[in-house]
């Protein structure tokens, strides 16, 4: 996956297929994985929110937005994916500077906010994309 541009789709369905290959096995199984990966980012969503309007630690973040990123990817999740890899490198200040430049830790934290707002977008179009794929509300 780039780490610089976004992916045009929100679910990388030759990944996604993947996983549904394995319903063959055993009915549901893709569906209820889905399921425990909404709650487990909502979760990790609100970790995330906890941290910035708390301590802000940046290398918490980048812990939070690199779990996240893992599982999402994974599943094909290619969007959010992108969204949690922004995270994980803005919390190590990978990125979001100039060469040279140097920038308080708040700056890292206003873009991380921006990036897990994203996240959060990316996750109700994955969210409603599952949902038609499945043809129930998840």
């Amino acid at each position: 996956m780039s780490t610089n541009i976004i992916p045009e789709k929100v679910i990388n369905w030759d990944t996604f297929n993947e996983i549904v290959s394995m319903d063959e096995d055993s009915p549901d199984f893709s569906k209820n994985l889905v399921i425990q990966y909404f709650d487990q980012a909502a979760t990790t969503f609100d970790q995330i929110q906890q941290e910035l309007d708390g301590k802000c630690e940046l290398e918490q973040l980048a812990s939070l937005g690199h779990f996240l990123r893992g599982s999402s990817a994974a599943l094909g999740l290619q969007r959010i994916a992108w969204a949690c890899e922004r995270i994980q490198n803005l919390g190590r200040k990978r990125e979001g500077s100039v060469a040279g430049q140097t920038v308080p830790d708040s700056h890292y934290a206003a873009l991380v906010r921006e990036n897990l707002n994203h996240a959060r977008n990316e996750f109700q179009a994955a969210k409603a994309e599952l949902s038609t794929f499945y043809n129930s509300e998840l």
